[in-house]
């Protein structure tokens, strides 16, 4: 099927399996900001406690073990929910907390139109579309059809699959205004060409072989 509107980025539903990282700031994030007003032996401990964040794991049963809180359920909620629904649990210990989550193993599959060329890409933003996440994967490969592009989405098992006309401007503008989702897979149909330059490679092999046992049948022939 072509792509459709509803092909627009929508918000991540956090699901088990997902690893999130986690940062928790009181007063509305201030101290995230407030660095101009810090001596440079305290700016110092600031960027390090920024950086210092930890990964939590979404169990099977949807729960994180999250710190003060324990065994907290996020799946279901998207980025946003999640993040007001920490700040409402942790008002109970903190003074205006401020929460950013990210779900850091999102990620989409490419399959290029070239055998070994698949490529795993991790999406670090919900705005990436299907011409960047190509482009991330190192573009559509020589053996691959260009106006033959899949994009599968959702289960395997009863996937949505749009088709993806990239040979021509109006294509790729359309493709680059429709965004990719986590765990979709980009296809790219293989050309006909790949096969059939197997068949010219064996060829090629086949007459080295023939060549080379009738040069030694010649040079034996000759000794003799």
């Amino acid at each position: 099927m072509p792509l459709r509107k509803d092909s627009l980025p929508r918000q991540y539903v956090i699901q088990t399996g997902d690893i999130l990282t986690f940062r928790l700031y009181s007063n509305q994030g201030f101290k995230i900001i407030d660095l101009s007003t810090m001596d440079e032996g305290n700016r110092g401990v600031q960027q390090v406690n920024i950086q210092n964040v930890f990964p939590y794991l979404v169990d099977k049963d949807s729960m994180v073990n999250l710190p003060i809180l324990g065994r907290t359920n996020l799946a279901g909620m998207n980025v946003i929910e999640a993040e007001e629904y920490l700040e409402a649990r942790y008002r109970d210990y903190y003074n205006e907390p401020f929460i950013l989550l990210q779900v850091q193993n999102r990620r989409i599959t490419v399959f290029p139109g070239q055998g070994g060329d698949a490529k795993v890409i991790p999406i670090t933003n919900d705005y990436i579309t299907i011409v960047e996440a190509l482009a991330l994967a190192g573009g559509i490969s020589t053996g691959g059809k260009a106006h033959r592009v899949k994009v599968v989405r959702g289960k395997l098992q009863d996937p949505e699959v749009f088709q993806v006309d990239l040979s021509t401007a109006e294509g790729l503008a359309a493709a680059n205004m429709h965004y990719v989702r986590a765990n979709d897979i980009i296809y790219v149909q293989p050309s006909y060409f790949v096969g059939k330059q197997l068949v010219t490679t064996s060829a090629q092999v086949l007459a080295l072989i023939t060549n080379s046992i009738t040069a030694y049948l010649i040079i034996n022939n000759f000794v003799k």
